[in-house]
């Protein structure tokens, strides 16, 4: 059974999610005690997980913070996570403008429909 370092890593936690403070100690202590049980060994719900968690506390969140959490999902190994991470992001009201041009540019078309019908509304 790996520790929690080493656990961060199986579960890909970069140092990004570290600096973001998205995940810390609590949370990987949180995070071992769910693996240990053995019931779920999809790592993308543990950074998912990890991710709602840390927006539900951290709203609204800065233009800074929400691009950088963008950046996150579009660097994630799994691209339907990381996808529904942008997505996240490009939902919130406060999503800043640079984003959704990102969001636009991707050629993700789940994201270019969210910013489509923003731009309606």
């Amino acid at each position: 059974m790996p520790d929690s370092t080493g656990l961060a890593q199986v579960l890909g936690f970069t140092p990004a999610w570290f600096a973001l403070g998205v995940v810390d100690g609590s949370v990987m202590d949180r995070l071992t005690a769910e693996w240990n049980k053995g019931e779920d060994n999809n790592t993308e719900h543990y950074r998912y997980g990890a991710f709602r968690t840390f927006l539900a506390a951290h709203r609204p969140l800065t233009a800074e913070t929400a691009a950088a959490l963008y950046e996150l999902g579009a660097a994630d190994p799994d691209d339907s996570m990381g996808g529904a991470i942008m997505a996240d992001i490009v939902h919130l009201p406060e999503c800043p403008e640079d984003v959704l041009a990102a969001a636009l540019a991707s050629g993700r078309k789940h994201l270019v429909r969210i910013v489509e019908r923003r731009s309606r509304h």
